[in-house]
């Protein structure tokens, strides 16, 4: 939908509906959608991506080749995958088998409930055709957000504020130091941390070479399960961390921070105000345009910012002086 001037929303049975853009999160390549209708339109039950276990059967649902609702089966492959096409975004794929091909993403990944699981996303293939194995954005990832893009016009994200290290059975491309030093704390898996960022959650709570083993009761094997659980949170929210340090495991309570460093949850004013929605500027683009502060704005419809002459990609530097 990036870029689009208007979106159009078609379902099975052929209705056409008029969407409008209630808010987008680049980083799980997400966005909310919303469609006005007399009649009442049905929904789908949403399930625990949680409790999906690996070699259980799904459905994946979507348009492949302009073909469509086409459903195709299969199990679930793994869990919390990383491939790293979000550069930098939050990545913890539901890896199935069920055959997804180009038009699949946005359809739904359902398990044998009809609960929606999973939201289709990503095609792994050296081909550009299905090649055995697709990607799906999980609930657990997906809930929190499309209910922060309702609520608040963004995404509410907290991070932990470190820089680290996933450690696992394939060791073999880690430099030598952090080998040794892996092998001295005794870990098998988790995020060994390298640096604490000064000003986030983590400062003051965790240490450098403590290795995260879990977060909120729930075993962290590599970087794509710690985002999974961070992802369910935002800032200001009370987290208990597991962590190996001086190889005996150890309980951390900790108040999550946002990227800038504050417990604040940030409200956008969103298309129903003012015609518009927005976001802060990003940090490249701020270096580019040599700008210390300003709101972009990220989509326009009928309404006083249209009214004013502003477009999307306009950049707001002040209001009322």
């Amino acid at each position: 939908i990036e870029g689009a001037d208007e979106i159009s929303v078609k379902l099975n049975d052929n209705r056409e509906f008029r969407g409008r853009v209630i808010g987008t999160d680049p980083s799980t390549d997400l966005a909310l959608i919303k469609i006005e209708s007399e009649d009442d339109l049905p929904t789908i039950p949403v399930g625990d991506s949680e409790t999906l276990k690996v070699g259980e059967w799904v459905l994946a649902v979507g348009n492949p080749f302009n073909l469509n609702s086409t459903v195709t089966a299969g199990i679930v492959s793994a869990k919390a995958r990383t491939l790293g096409v979000y550069n930098g975004g939050i990545e913890s794929f539901i890896q199935t088998d069920a055959a997804i091909n180009q038009g699949n993403s946005g359809g739904a990944l359902v398990n044998a409930r009809g609960e929606l699981v999973g939201i289709n996303s990503v095609l792994y293939s050296p081909t550009g055709a299905y090649s055995g194995y697709g990607f799906a954005i999980p609930t657990s990832i997906m809930t929190k957000v499309i209910a922060d893009l309702k609520e608040y016009g963004t995404v509410q994200r907290a991070v932990l504020g470190i820089k680290g290290t996933p450690i696992n059975d394939d060791q073999q491309m880690m430099p030598e130091e952090i080998k040794k030093k892996v092998k001295e704390l005794g870990a098998t898996d988790g995020v060994l941390i390298a640096e604490i960022i000064e000003g986030g959650s983590a400062a003051g709570n965790l240490e450098v070479d403590d290795v995260i083993i879990g977060i909120d009761g729930k075993r962290v094997k590599n970087f794509a399960e710690l985002q999974e659980g961070l992802a369910k949170h935002r800032p200001g929210d009370k987290v208990t961390v597991k962590v190996l340090r001086d190889k005996k495991e150890k309980d951390i309570e900790m108040t999550l921070k946002n990227a800038q460093g504050t417990t604040k949850v940030v409200k956008s004013a969103g298309m129903d105000i003012l015609g518009a929605a927005f976001r802060e500027v990003p940090q490249e683009l701020k270096r580019q345009l040599n700008l210390g502060y300003g709101v972009e704005v990220t989509g326009v419809t009928d309404g006083k910012m249209k009214a004013a002459g502003i477009r999307k990609g306009f950049i707001i530097l002040k209001a009322n002086g």
